[in-house]
């Protein structure tokens, strides 16, 4: 047979590749840009000029420049690039790689003139109107390099434009071994990478910088933050408030996730695939949640951290050292590969979802179970990739982008990882200093009890007496201004509180309401089970009566029948499974009648063996060990302790489904208004991820299960603060065991 080629309009070429394929005017200019610095150019000028009716561009290098062999061989080979992975002589790492990079000349003009020389080559003069390229000997004499002169541009360009090119450039551009000059007549500017020299107190208070080592699947932390002034160390309960370090690994942290999308790609494939056809070159590699983390390559981060406005109040109250910066980073996150960034993920988009973390848990950073999410506000920063490191990473043909694919999700994760560690950090500091400025301020109130009862009768004799102001002694005038000066530092306490309390209701309600629709669904389907239950539990022993009226029961209980022939047995099967759903049922309406919401006297060993004797019903496999010891009463609401030990109990089953048994602990004393709890179970314990930090596990949305919705153990969390309680401690090394305290209400 014989080989034949495709045949395409240079106008075609032009328009797809070039007007159609660049967003914006200022990417096709980068585009122009990333060709110069492939050519070794040690500077680039952009000159906009002024002719009679119109403005050319001019972009003038002094890199390698080309000769006739390179301009028809290469420059007019659409689609191959002739660039490798970098220039071995000068080590810079190639920009270009899809050869259609010359198209945004397109772009940007109707019409080109180049004109390029290259070391011992006579220079060569080549243009196009985009119907017809010509090439010729230039006369002229030039240095070695490239310069581009384009009119008839398809953009309006002004003096005005220069400024967002430049910050542009600034933005996308990250080295300096190239100078860009940006001119428009009189009006000259060069482009500095905005990241040169980030100071910290200006330009941000904290920074956080993230390393993933491919081979290890680990993710390198360091937080280096000047956010708080020095009496802030005294308070917290962090042991260095400017400097934290911590290695996760992403595969104990992400590899349920990486294998579970894996299966789901391959359920989606087409399961009629002709087994025969070329295979691409990794295809025949095992391919795993490691294998993923280990072919995504080694790749860093640097964020920077500072609040976009801060009030004096919060200044004060958080001991916040800088209040406002003076050239605040806003730059949003950058991804780079290599020298330059990738165009869509310049800054503009929200491309990490910072902003849908935040909504979907819109805790504030003093919340004491909820958890806080950065805003993209407050967010600046880069992530450097590398073209050979992090292939799998892949541009978009059109260069405007990024292939969304398991790669690229799987990096955005180990990111967001980075990221959770520093917000998890930097809330327990917030959390501390809170907690401590609350309880100066209480305590400042309530003393001078002597003096405010003084103040008080003063002021009460003076309401009768009004004359009397004049007779005042100077002591009692300081007593009075003592006792204003009190009742405004209450009223700030009491507007902090109630503020606090709002943010912290908001959110809770955000997330249980969820959760309370979806119960409400449950008991109005269990009160049609019970309306129902005689015939639910009749059907087994009907059909059974039935089959013996019609004489065929006996033939139906041979032995040795397959489980699908035997028919008895199935029926038992049902009468068991029936009597479980009437008894859940049952528990749930017995849980949500009004008086199981309201406090009251209750014997501790009855309330907690009502809490597990539904759950014995439920579940042959499990077994229960009470161990109660001290005061037998208590004051509290049955719901709560439901609650708790619900959420416990199911967090085990859950978790140790496939154990044939399982022995859960509870340990309770109870003595001073307090009770001391210890929930144990003999399974697997938490996942791998948690094994360093098991208190993450109390975090909101926080989930061991792929499927899980995370609300569980901040349920248990939330439950256990709002009794003035703590989760002290979580165990992970023999089973699962939590350990902490919540406080009763006096006995009447």
């Amino acid at each position: 047979m014989e080989k034949i080629t495709y045949v395409v309009e240079d106008r075609v070429l032009a328009e797809i590749l070039g007007k159609q394929n660049f967003s914006t005017k200022e990417a096709a200019v980068l585009e122009l840009i990333k060709n110069a610095y492939d050519a070794n150019s040690s500077k680039i000028d952009i000159i906009f000029k002024k002719r009679k009716n119109s403005i050319s561009l001019e972009i003038i290098d002094c890199g390698d420049g080309m000769n006739r062999e390179i301009i028809e061989q290469q420059w007019m080979h659409v689609g191959k690039s002739f660039k490798g992975y970098k220039d071995e002589e000068t080590g810079r790492i190639y920009a270009g790689s899809k050869g259609i990079g010359r198209f945004a000349l397109s772009r940007l003009g109707e019409n080109v003139d180049l004109y390029s020389k290259r070391e011992n080559y006579n220079s060569i003069y080549w243009k196009t109107d985009w119907e017809t390229s010509y090439i010729g000997e230039n006369t002229e004499e030039v240095g070695v390099g490239t310069r581009i002169v384009i009119t008839n541009l398809r953009d309006r360009w002004t003096r005005r434009s220069i400024k967002p090119l430049i910050t542009y450039l600034s933005k996308i551009y990250k080295d300096t071994i190239m100078e860009i000059n940006v001119e428009f007549e009189d009006e000259k500017g060069q482009v500095i990478p905005v990241w040169e020299n980030p100071q910290i107190g200006i330009n941000y208070v904290t920074s956080i910088n993230l390393i993933y080592n491919s081979d290890s699947q680990d993710l390198n932390c360091e937080i280096i933050s000047d956010e708080f002034k020095q009496k802030a160390s005294v308070i917290t309960k962090i042991k260095d408030i400017t400097q934290y370090k911590i290695n996760l690994n992403m595969l104990d942290a992400l590899g349920d996730y990486v294998d579970e999308e894996l299966m789901n790609e391959a359920e989606n494939e087409d399961e009629d695939k002709d087994e025969d056809k070329d295979k691409d070159e990794d295809e025949d590699v095992s391919v795993n949640a490691k294998s993923i983390l280990l072919n995504l390559g080694d790749f860093s981060c640097k964020f920077y951290f500072s609040l976009s406005s801060i009030t004096k109040q919060d200044s004060d109250w958080f001991e916040y050292k800088h209040k406002n910066l003076i050239e605040r980073y806003n730059y949003g996150t950058i991804l780079y590969r290599n020298a330059f960034g990738i165009d869509s993920f310049e800054g503009r988009n929200d491309w990490l979802d910072l902003a849908g973390r935040s909504r979907r848990s819109p805790a504030a950073a003093t919340h004491p179970t909820g958890n806080w999410h950065v805003r993209t506000n407050q967010l600046s920063g880069f992530i450097l990739i590398d073209k050979e490191k992090n292939k799998y990473i892949q541009d978009l043909s059109n260069r405007q982008g990024i292939t969304e694919n398991i790669y690229f999700s799987v990096f955005k994760k180990i990111i967001l990882e980075g990221i959770s560690a520093f917000e998890s950090y930097r809330q327990s500091i917030i959390k501390d200093i809170n907690a401590q400025k609350k309880k100066e301020q209480k305590t400042k109130l309530t003393q001078h009890k002597d003096d405010s009862a003084i103040a008080i009768k003063l002021i009460d004799s003076v309401k009768k007496n009004p004359s009397q102001v004049k007779e005042l002694t100077e002591v009692q005038v300081k007593n009075l201004i003592s006792e204003i000066d009190r009742h405004k530092q209450e009223k700030e306490y009491y507007k902090k509180e109630k503020e606090d309390i709002e943010q912290k209701a908001r959110y809770d309600v955000q997330l249980l309401n969820v959760l309370a629709t979806s119960h409400l669904k449950v008991i109005s389907l269990s009160h049609e089970i019970d309306n129902n239950r005689n015939n639910i539990a009749k059907i087994p022993l009907n059909i059974e009566n039935a089959l013996k009226n019609l004489d065929v029961w006996n033939s139906l209980k041979k032995e040795n029948l397959p489980a699908y022939k035997n028919v008895p047995a199935m029926l038992d099967d049902m009468s068991s499974t029936s009597r479980q759903f009437l008894n859940l049922a049952d528990t749930i309406l017995e849980e949500t009648e009004k008086s199981k919401f309201e406090t009251q006297e209750y014997n501790l060993y009855e309330i907690v063996n009502k809490i597990t004797e539904k759950w014995e019903k439920q579940y042959a496999w499990i077994k229960f060990e009470l161990d109660i010891s001290g005061d037998e009463t208590i004051i509290i609401s049955y719901d709560q302790l439901m609650v708790i030990f619900d959420n416990l109990i199911l967090n085990s089953i859950q978790q140790n489904d496939e154990k044939s048994e399982l022995i859960l602990n509870i340990k309770l004393e109870n003595s001073d208004e307090c009770v001391l709890f210890k929930y144990s179970d003999n399974g697997i314990g938490l996942p791998k991820k948690y094994k360093s930090n098991p208190l993450k596990i109390l975090e909101v949305h926080e989930s061991s299960r792929l499927k899980g919705h995370g609300l569980g153990m901040w349920i248990v969390n939330n439950t256990v603060t709002k009794l003035d309680g703590k989760i002290e401690e979580i165990n992970s090394n023999n089973g699962f065991s939590i350990t902490g305290y919540i406080k009763l209400k006096e006995k009447i």
